[in-house]
């Protein structure tokens, strides 16, 4: 600041030495006859003026970065508690967003989101849209981050039920919050092995549907 208040002190000098040598043409301004004093001030006058052009860009600079910081929106965290995902899909706000390998949190804008597709390594996914009684909707905002809980260790499931004279047999891998996942590789399909005691009495492979 002192500086800047010297440089407008050194104009003040400049505009009158210009009024004191208003008839006086620019090219006789180099002249001997110009004391050393004068070249003194307008050596210092010339480099005021460029330090006042520098101070000026440097704040204009400043203004538009501090403005474009505030224009970015808040984020808050959502917590994945879940092993081997490999891509998230979240609808929320109108839109729907896509994480790939998105590790343990994510950063997210304020608002409800839910989630429209959960994928583990292997090729296994799941479709929220076949069981929505498992995952409400999400709430990210200010205080305590969101969690989802989804994904691996996986568990093998198989339920048995008798229809008749044959016995129905159903497999599904169960994520840790209880939902199902499909392989969508298909291949290759789960056994099975039923025993009697020791004894081995039937095999054979389920069929996806």
């Amino acid at each position: 600041m002192e500086s800047f208040m010297q440089c407008l002190n050194f104009s003040v000098v400049m505009f009158n030495i210009n009024y004191r040598y208003e008839r006086i043409y620019i090219d006789n301004l180099v002249s001997e006859d110009i004391s050393m004093e004068i070249k003194r001030l307008l050596h210092r006058f010339a480099q005021c003026f460029i330090l006042g052009a520098v101070i000026i860009a440097s704040s204009t600079v400043l203004g538009s970065q501090t403005a474009s910081q505030s224009e970015q929106p808040i984020k808050y965290e959502l917590k994945l508690e879940g092993e081997n995902i490999e891509q998230l899909v979240l609808q929320g706000g109108g839109q729907k967003q896509t994480f790939d390998r998105p590790g343990k949190s994510l950063m997210l804008e304020p608002g409800t989101y839910e989630m429209s597709q959960l994928g583990l390594k292997g090729g296994f996914t799941y479709y929220p849209y076949r069981d929505t009684t498992i995952f409400r909707s999400i709430l990210v905002g200010p205080g305590e981050p969101a969690v989802l809980k989804a994904g691996g260790p996986l568990e093998q499931r198989i339920t048995a039920r008798r229809e008749g004279q044959l016995l129905k047999m159903d497999y599904r891998l169960i994520g840790i919050a209880g939902e199902w996942y499909r392989n969508n590789s298909r291949y290759p399909p789960p056994t099975f092995t039923i025993y009697k005691g020791d004894k081995e009495i039937a095999s054979g492979r389920f069929q996806f549907g």
